[in-house]
């Protein structure tokens, strides 16, 4: 390798580093702007911008009921079917495996989300960036719902789910069944997959998205705990 090859290289990362320096110092500007309590002010003409852009299936899901703030969470399953599809996975693996097939299974991107109107909290659950449930829990049921703790098997099992954030979790008998909900203080992205992979990581400005992002996921939880007191975490 010449030394001319070498020395385009090295002012290559050098730039790429000074590069990195001054978007991180700019990125943290930008979301500490929407950290304080001044910024919660802003947060309803926020939200219905963010409504009517990247939360916009969000929106059509209500069906005209009102966003009153929302907030990202893992999808509702029990530690049981989640063990039960892993070993369900693991099984058909090993089976091609012994006939000489690596097996690859593509787990489908997810994305749910807490959503407060009025009264109510709907649970809204999209897979590929496509609708798949609309549970709501009326007043009566989260009156009676408990603040929990992550479980160390929750830990283990979802923890794609809560890896990298501060989870919360409420837990509701509905029908004798024990549901928990585990939900965050912060958004980190809309339901479809490929407008966040494509969209927003090329979109200039993604610093202050991210802070708007954020934002709601704290004004969900005011919002939320003055309804439901009991909740708070």
């Amino acid at each position: 390798m010449s030394s001319t090859v070498i020395t385009i290289i090295i002012l290559v990362a050098v730039a790429y580093g000074v590069f990195m320096v001054f978007y991180m110092k700019k990125y943290k500007a930008t979301r500490q702007k929407y950290a304080g309590d001044d910024a919660l002010a802003q947060a309803p003409h926020i939200q219905d911008e963010l409504m009517r852009s990247h939360f916009l299936a969000l929106k059509e899901q209500m069906q005209g009921a009102p966003v009153d703030a929302f907030t990202q969470c893992a999808y509702i399953t029990t530690v049981g079917n989640k063990m039960k599809s892993a070993a369900a996975t693991a099984a058909k693996t090993a089976a091609w495996a012994m006939v000489g097939v690596k097996a690859r299974y593509h787990e489908a991107d997810n994305a749910a989300y807490l959503v407060l109107s009025g009264d109510n909290l709907h649970y809204l659950f999209f897979e590929e960036g496509e609708a798949k449930e609309h549970l709501i829990f009326d007043r009566f049921r989260l009156l009676s719902a408990k603040t929990a703790a992550i479980t160390n098997a929750e830990k283990v099992t979802r923890l794609s789910s809560v890896m990298g954030q501060k989870p919360l979790k409420m837990s509701m008998d509905i029908e004798g069944n024990n549901t928990d909900v585990i939900y965050y203080g912060e958004v980190r992205r809309p339901p479809e997959s490929a407008l966040y992979g494509e969209g927003i990581m090329k979109v200039q400005g993604m610093g202050d998205l991210q802070g708007k992002f954020g934002l709601m996921g704290r004004y969900f939880k005011k919002k939320f705990y003055e309804q439901y007191p009991h909740l708070s975490a």
